[in-house]
């Protein structure tokens, strides 16, 4: 049996080369594809372990603060703790610390905005006209949203003069009391002319509600207005206009030492000292940190014209203030200056007042918070496609109301105060806080540092969370549209309160100011639940291995216990862009699409978990295309020794018998496959830089000579089975009622259907072909639309797709092969039927097309089978089947019939090629 086997090789080189070299190709395929299928795999992890630990692990959050977005979508809009305030005890934080795990708990606790004011000197000196007393008009504009937006002021009007001006009042509004010095000892009343807010209360709450003001400025004494909290900015020789800029500030509390050991805070810091409980402040006040900068896209545009000398004569006339007021708004002047200036100035004035307050027998200086608002979260309408519109919200005028300002002023203060941006289109419900106590005493607040947020220790930027404790919010241009609007800048944050946007935490305090401000609030739940999310760090944690996760999840679940609160397990969590449509602003900025860096909880998880389940997926394909590719090599080889086996059949040998002659010319064959394929996975593994081990290479010996044995079992049984005068027939169907074919299309149809085994083995090659290119681009697809575009799912998709479009261009060519195979034999087992057409008039251009019909057959069957088996797999692995998928399916049906066409080539060359004489004499 075995000399046997052995001269059968000898005798039959070519159909054994021809099945040598399906199971080198097998071999070798499966070896550097499954060893590139773990290259991936392992990246994949590799990069998942680089960047799925964001700052902290668990986020805890108060009871029934998940949104129903978060809910559906598994998606949390970045700075979404800001609508927090509140809703966490110090005691359940201080549970939560004496649990086991817990490395570091860090609480943030959203207090709310208050407003802080900043003031800028702009020097006008050189704008003065000739004579003694200059009238200058500033028509100011607040400009945002990278200037899509513009927010005019009212008129400011200033008064410069060179004569000294002098303040007899001993209270109360000054300018109403300034007069000029016109000549030594004569003094002129200006400030009856000047001085317009008596002239009609406030409208609303915003700058331009105020109507026009007006303002002194003396270059002999730079006294200005005389207003106490300008006295001493302007120096003698000089001419100043005095722009203010209120600021909204988030104000936040944290535990400091906690602060430093999650986030490296303490680390941050550019200017004064950290914040420290064991350190009291001067007076008592509460102690507060500052980001250095404000981080908001906010601008006032100034226009300075220069009215007629007359306009200021007036004033010095005693004009009375409602006509110079009417006088002057009709005129108009040169303009003289334009200057725009930035918001961090105003900034970094206000900063500088809060951290050294001036303090004289003239004059004590101080910050006392008074009232503060709470902002609510932003409202969307979610559409099918996934892209989010916020809803705009209108807020009670009354919110704005100071009543500490009441008290003093009570027109002012009925009206209130608010920063002009908040005029715009709001998307916050806003609550006012207002705060008792003594101001001085209980309220007031020191700075006693800045930091500067891009100092922080960095996380990766492929998994970070919203850091919004120190991070500024920003959005993208979504489209050309808004990308042209916004000239490729992101939007920004400004002053409006109930905007869109919100600045972070520009201002930290400890929890002893937390507390203090808590005792003397109204309203809310600051005094018995102040805390807003706990942030916490667990122990061990190295990966997101087994162990870690399993870590992770008993800390939640122990915090769930002890606590009753919402858990988030953030590990794994990355920033996912969404399509935001932002309605109008009210000042001029138009409708804009933007993309929005949101974060999709637990990408990481999903990540890994898809990646295993398309590994498997690929083993199991390349196992597929290798075993059909081996099988049908086989089968070829023992049909075209049918006869020879007959032969041996008649000749009394024994089913047993024949069946191991043909395992054992498999297995041979097989054997030195798998010889040769270890071989050149090796050279291939050094050439291409996979790592593909020896030990894994050496396992293409027995994979080859198992798959020989396996492909050749179903072919030796066949082959030992049949009576020996049938081994020497075509195994062909012979049909009960003959039937006369019509054309050379119905003649393809029929030469399939005689031997369907053999043409649903071809067909079943492309169909796992062409279901593997289209579960690729499903995966693929999966990937991007499951993820969102998360940059940790990008960088998967990009690092994997050569490797599997490599597997599937080897699955595509061994299935052409295998086409090839099967018309070649099909050629050579009807050469006599094949022969008589031709003899019968058939021409050789007919015969080929007959063939290229057949392939045609065999690739649309192969095609159309695996397109649906592609689709249905990709639905049941992506959950939805997109269109691009569709048509990626079309295409690689396509693909499978044009492959078949090309495959069928050579047999059609071949049957132009057949030698009739011989054949018929034969036959």
């Amino acid at each position: 049996m075995i000399r046997l086997a052995a001269s059968r090789l000898r005798h039959r080189a070519g159909r054994a080369l021809v099945l040598l070299l399906g199971l080198l190709v097998a071999a070798t395929g499966f070896t550097v594809l499954t060893g590139t299928a773990e290259t991936q795999r392992l990246e994949l992890v590799g990069t998942v372990k680089q960047n799925y630990r964001a700052q902290y692990d668990i986020l805890v959050r108060p009871k029934g603060t998940t949104t129903d977005l978060e809910r559906s979508a598994n998606l949390v809009r970045a700075n979404y703790l800001s609508g927090i305030h509140g809703g966490i005890t110090e005691a359940q934080l201080d549970r939560i610390r004496k649990l086991d795990g817990i490395e570091v708990a860090a609480p943030i606790a959203m207090i709310g905005y208050m407003t802080g004011n900043g003031y800028v000197d702009l020097p006008v000196t050189d704008l003065m006209g000739a004579g003694d007393r200059t009238l200058l008009r500033v028509d100011r504009t607040r400009v945002a949203d990278r200037g899509l937006t513009r927010i005019p002021y009212a008129p400011q009007y200033a008064y410069l003069t060179r004569r000294p001006l002098a303040h007899s009042a001993a209270g109360g509004a000054q300018l109403e009391h300034t007069s000029e010095e016109v000549a030594p000892g004569e003094h002129v009343a200006v400030g009856t002319s000047l001085y317009w807010p008596r002239l009609a209360p406030p409208s609303g709450p915003f700058p331009f509600d105020h109507g026009p003001a007006a303002s002194a400025w003396s270059t002999a004494n730079g006294r200005g207005d005389g207003l106490p909290d300008k006295i001493g900015r302007g120096r003698p020789g000089e001419a100043s206009i005095m722009l203010e800029q209120e600021f909204p500030l988030l104000l936040a509390a944290i535990d400091p030492a906690a602060e430093a050991e999650l986030a490296g805070l303490d680390t941050a810091m550019v200017d004064g000292r950290y914040l420290d409980p064991a350190q009291d402040t001067p007076r008592g006040e509460i102690p507060l940190i500052a980001a250095a900068r404000p981080y908001a896209d906010q601008q006032d545009e100034l226009v300075i014209s220069r009215l007629p000398a007359q306009a200021a004569r007036k004033v010095v006339a005693g004009l009375p203030a409602k006509a110079l007021r009417s006088y002057v708004t009709g005129q108009t002047g040169p303009v003289v200056k334009r200057v725009t200036v930035e918001a961090d100035r105003f900034y970094a004035d206000m900063l500088r007042t809060w951290q050294h307050p001036v303090s004289s027998a003239a004059m004590q200086q101080y910050v006392a918070m008074t009232r503060y608002w709470t902002a609510g979260p932003v409202m969307y309408r979610r559409s099918a496609d996934g892209r989010v519109t916020p809803v705009p919200v209108t807020n009670d005028p009354k919110v704005w109301q100071d009543p500490f300002l009441a008290a003093v002023v009570p027109e002012l203060g009925k009206a209130g105060s608010a920063p002009i941006g908040s005029a715009d289109t709001q998307f916050r419900r806003l609550e006012l806080r207002t705060m008792g106590g003594d101001v001085v005493r209980d309220n007031a607040m020191l700075v006693v540092g800045r930091f500067d947020p891009e100092r922080l220790p960095g996380f990766s930027a492929l998994s970070s969370l919203p850091m919004e404790t120190y991070n500024p919010p920003s959005v993208v241009p979504g489209d050309d549209r808004a990308n042209a609007l916004l000239k490729g800048r992101s939007l920004l944050p400004d002053d409006n309160l109930a905007g869109y946007l919100q600045p972070s935490p520009l201002l930290l305090t400890d929890l002893g100011g937390l507390r203090k401000v808590a005792r003397f609030s109204q309203g809310g739940q600051l005094a018995k639940a102040p805390l807003s999310v706990i942030r916490v760090r667990v122990k061990g944690v190295t990966g997101p291995d087994a162990v870690s996760r399993e870590r992770i999840s008993q800390v939640a679940r122990d915090i769930v216990a002890a606590t009753g609160l919402d858990v988030d397990i953030t590990l794994g969590s990355s920033p996912t862009p969404v399509t935001v449509d932002l309605p109008a602003g009210s000042y001029g900025r138009p409708a804009l699409t933007v993309k929005e860096g949101w974060v999709n909880k637990g990408v990481a998880y999903r990540i890994l978990y898809e990646a295993d389940r398309k590994s498997l997926i690929l083993f199991v394909l390349i196992l597929a295309v290798c075993g059909l590719f081996a099988v049908n090599a086989a089968s070829a080889a023992v049909r075209a020794d049918r006869a020879q086996l007959g032969v041996l059949a008649c000749l009394g040998w024994s089913r047993r018998k024949l069946f191991g002659t043909v395992l054992t010319e498999t297995g041979v064959i097989g054997l030195l496959a798998g010889l040769l394929s270890a071989g050149v996975a090796v050279l291939l593994s050094s050439w291409s830089g996979l790592q593909v081990s020896m030990p894994r290479a050496l396992l293409a010996v027995p994979a080859a000579v198992v798959l020989a044995l396996l492909a050749g079992l179903v072919p030796a049984w066949r082959a030992s089975a049949v009576p020996p005068i049938e081994a020497v027939r075509p195994a062909v169907r012979v049909t009960r009622r003959a039937r006369s074919p019509r054309g050379v299309t119905g003649l393809a149809v029929a030469g399939l259907t005689r031997v369907p085994g053999r043409t649903l083995l071809g067909a079943t090659t492309l169909l796992v072909c062409v279901s593997a290119l289209t579960v690729l681009l499903g995966v693929t697809y999966g990937f991007r639309g499951r993820v969102v575009g998360s940059l940790l799912g990008d960088a998967i998709v990009v690092q994997a797709r050569p490797a599997d479009y490599a597997a599937t261009a080897v699955m595509f060519a061994l299935g052409a092969l295998a086409v090839a195979d099967v018309l070649y034999l099909s050629v050579r087992e009807r050469d006599t039927e094949l022969a008589a057409l031709r003899a019968t008039g058939w021409r050789s251009r007919s015969l080929a097309r007959l063939v290229l019909s057949e392939g045609a057959f065999i690739g649309l069957l192969g095609g159309v089978a695996g397109a649906c088996a592609g689709l249905a797999a990709t639905a049941a692995l992506a959950g939805s089947v997109p269109p691009a998928v569709i048509a990626g399916a079309l295409g690689a049906g396509a693909l499978a019939v044009l492959l078949a066409v090309l495959a069928s080539a050579l047999p059609a060359m071949l049957v132009q090629r057949l030698p009739l004489a011989a054949i018929l004499a034969q036959g």
